[in-house]
């Protein structure tokens, strides 16, 4: 009985020559996985981006807020600010991008994008 177009030709498969062809190795390596102590250190990380993103969002909406009601408060404007050009830095670290001398501070784009916004309503 012919195996040449069962299950298992792949297995039995004869080159043109007519001899039989080796069949094709298993895989050498099984997949990597993590290690428990590997595993927990990323759920850890995870949890420390989520954690230092919903602070940069918070502080951004603070900012914002306070810039639309109350434009000439620049100390409290300055102080938000800064925490949030810190948690932008923060985040920055965490997912691993390296700080950039030429860009500019998440608060001054902010600032200028309230100023802008201002104008237009006006």
């Amino acid at each position: 009985m012919s195996t040449r177009n069962g299950p298992h030709a792949r297995a039995q498969a004869m080159d043109d020559r007519g001899t039989r062809t080796q069949p094709a190795p298993p895989m050498a390596r099984k997949p990597e996985r993590y290690s428990r102590a590997e595993y927990a250190k990323v759920l850890a990380l995870q949890e420390e981006v989520a954690r230092a993103d919903g602070d940069y969002q918070r502080l951004r909406s603070a900012y914002l807020e306070v810039a639309e009601n109350e434009p000439s408060n620049e100390v409290a404007l300055a102080m938000i600010g800064a925490d949030m050009d810190r948690a932008h830095a923060r985040l920055q670290a965490l997912i691993g991008l390296p700080r950039l001398p030429f860009t500019h501070e998440p608060s001054t784009v902010m600032r200028r994008e309230v100023e802008r916004l201002a104008s237009e309503n006006r």
